[in-house]
């Protein structure tokens, strides 16, 4: 929540940080009904997979219109995007990120940070601008069918080249490698790439030179 929270804030939106909310369907909904009457968008962590007990999706499905969506990336498969109308008639876009942290930070960078900033009158560099980088280690994946976003550290070397490598075990149970990060890198599927690839990098935090 606290990792949300900064992102959202750095994206240059005012944030009413809600905390947790519990499993339970009365709870959800009586916060969902309330939020949508004092914000421009909602963003939810958690509760949108396929589980017997993702409470969230379940009052979504219920109270809104909501897409349910399974992406070929790896991580944050899981997605979902709605609209809630509010009792004042306005109509406010829910973005359902999964709940694990990386997952999360991977979908809200992908899908909900542009969205947001489309929202706010931007028109260009929604997304942010893919840098071209080298890579200093391999990087190892299977094939899956997915792109892979692999959490990478980054430096500006002597060659004037932004060069790369992973952060360490890439599991989006892992947080250290996400705390250690500064870019994402796009690994389309195959059998990975060798030290010495190019390989493009969204910077996601700052880069040394």
């Amino acid at each position: 929540m606290t990792m949300l929270h900064s992102l959202i804030e750095a994206t240059g939106c005012e944030v009413i940080n809600l905390g947790v909310v519990r499993d339970d369907e009365v709870e959800i909904e009586r916060v969902l009904r309330e939020v949508v009457l004092r914000c421009d968008a909602v963003v939810t962590s958690g509760g949108v997979s396929m589980g017997d007990f993702d409470v969230i999706k379940a009052v979504l499905s219920r109270i809104a219109t909501m897409n349910w969506m399974q992406m070929a990336i790896k991580p944050a498969k899981p997605f979902a995007f709605g609209q809630l109308t509010a009792a004042d008639g306005r109509i406010v876009p829910i973005f359902g990120l999964p709940g694990n942290p990386v997952s999360s930070l991977i979908s809200y960078e992908l899908i909900a940070r542009p969205a947001l900033r489309k929202m706010m009158g931007h028109t260009r560099d929604l997304l942010r601008p893919p840098v071209r980088a080298l890579l200093d280690s391999p990087i190892i994946r299977k094939l899956d069918g997915k792109v892979h976003y692999v959490r990478v550290f980054g430096s500006f070397e002597n060659d004037g080249r932004l060069h790369v490598r992973d952060t360490g075990p890439q599991g989006s149970h892992q947080l250290a490698a996400t705390a250690f990060a500064n870019g994402l890198a796009y690994v389309v599927d195959g059998t990975g790439l060798d030290a010495g690839a190019e390989v493009d990098v969204y910077v996601i935090g700052d880069v040394l030179g």
